[in-house]
């Protein structure tokens, strides 16, 4: 092989290293660059199996320390006393409005009349208040005057209930009858509100006042016409009371429905 054909050679082999290298380094110029596996795995959010509490504000741990917010239901009672005005307001058919006033937390009732009628605050807990009102007007015609009040009073706050206090004939003095809703019983006040306000939820609170021996009409009219006597009075302050407050508690816990 002369001179010429080696210097041939010489360059082709040249020629095929540079080549091997230039290879050579783009293989691993395309390796370094991927990322490895176990690189995507830890540092990649679509391919990890864990997450960091600290790297998500709304984690399920930090979800469930958070403690309860949420507030009880609070329920507004308007606890309306019916019966007889004046002269009448001591008679067993005002027993609702001779108890009233033993209800209120301030004393006496107010002479504020936001509803036509004395008021007054009464008994409260964590999930309850009543509003005290007294109806100004006869028992026969109790309807208008505590629609009037009711129509008002639950306006202006939330889940209202209405309960009646009145006279119950079929119990003795001092015990307490319960009724929610059904018929007036041949209540005169109850039947007036009744086709007052009708569709509403009525709660019903019977003071016991006994009642006579004979059902004559008349005879029923003057029983409960005639003055409760102070005894009489005392006990059901003293044994009613306090089962009045227990039912009004009751209500205002949702367990009387």
């Amino acid at each position: 092989m002369g001179i010429k054909g080696k210097k041939r050679q010489l360059q082709r082999r040249q020629q095929l290293q540079q080549e091997q290298q230039q290879q050579h380094l783009g293989e691993e110029s395309s390796t370094s660059s991927e990322p490895s596996l176990e690189s995507v795995s830890t540092t990649s959010p679509s391919l990890s199996t864990t997450t960091s509490p600290s790297s998500s504000p709304h984690s399920l741990a930090q979800v469930e320390e958070q403690p309860d917010m949420s507030l009880p239901k609070i329920r507004s009672i308007l606890l309306c006393s019916i019966g007889n005005p004046g002269a009448y307001l001591s008679t067993r058919h005002s027993a609702g409005h001779i108890l009233l006033p033993h209800l209120s937390t301030t004393g006496p009732l107010s002479n504020f009349r936001p509803y036509g009628g004395p008021t007054g605050p009464g008994p409260s807990g964590d999930t309850y208040t009543t509003t005290l009102f007294q109806s100004t007007v006869y028992m026969n015609v109790s309807g208008p005057a505590v629609s009037k009040a009711w129509k008002s009073f639950k306006t202006s706050n939330p889940n209202p209930i209405l309960v009646i206090l009145h006279d119950e004939l079929e119990k003795p003095v001092g015990k307490v009858k319960y009724k929610k809703d059904g018929s007036a019983g041949g209540h005169n006040g109850l039947s007036s509100i009744k086709a007052s306000l009708p569709g509403e939820t009525l709660h019903k609170i019977g003071l016991g006042v006994g009642r006579p021996e004979s059902r004559d009409k008349n005879v029923v009219g003057d029983y409960v016409l005639k003055k409760m006597t102070r005894g009489d009075q005392e006990r059901m302050v003293e044994e009613g009371l306090p089962i009045v407050m227990q039912m009004l508690e009751d209500i205002g816990m949702g367990k009387l429905k």
